[in-house]
């Protein structure tokens, strides 16, 4: 009997907590699935790396007008902030001052491409007869460009000292 009533009085004391349970939504439970975070994920990579991609086709139609000389398609796929600020005559001054410098382009290097604050930007190194250069180029989330700079290339590192046994 004892059995009977101790059965009795834990179906009812489980009942309760059941109600409450069955009341409850699994979304007001539920946590995400890992593979929810890791979609989004590789979702916004692959953004990325079509921006990028866009980006450095827009480096090389620029840099090949730029070292044609022709400056206007150039900057056919500038942002309007960007034409603001350079103009056909500003890219000629800017050519003229390079050559003059750095004498004639003899080869461009591999591009390095990256995302830095929503921008796809393209670094590609250029090889002239008097030294060396990078061109740097930013682009938009439109691809439009949005910059664009010509700095002095960075020096290799030193070959460290090989190691002996």
């Amino acid at each position: 009997m004892h059995r009977h009533l101790l059965a009795t009085a834990l179906t009812l004391a489980a009942v309760p907590a059941l109600a409450l349970a069955a009341g409850q939504t699994p979304a007001a439970s539920a946590k995400p699935h890992p593979s929810a975070s890791a979609h989004a994920n590789a979702a916004v990579a692959h953004a990325d790396t079509v921006r990028i991609e866009a980006c450095g086709n827009e480096t090389i139609h620029l840099l090949d007008a730029f070292d044609k000389g022709d400056y206007k398609a150039a900057a056919t796929n500038f942002n309007p902030k960007m034409l603001s600020l350079v103009d056909a005559a500003r890219f000629a001054d800017v050519h003229k001052s390079v050559a003059t410098e750095f004498g004639t382009l003899e080869s461009r290097g591999t591009p390095q491409s990256l995302m830095y604050q929503g921008m796809a930007v393209t670094s590609t190194p250029l090889h002239y007869t008097k030294g060396d250069l990078a061109a740097v180029i930013a682009c938009d989330k439109d691809g439009k460009v949005a910059g664009f700079r010509l700095q002095p290339a960075a020096p290799l590192a030193p070959a460290g000292p090989a190691a002996s046994n």
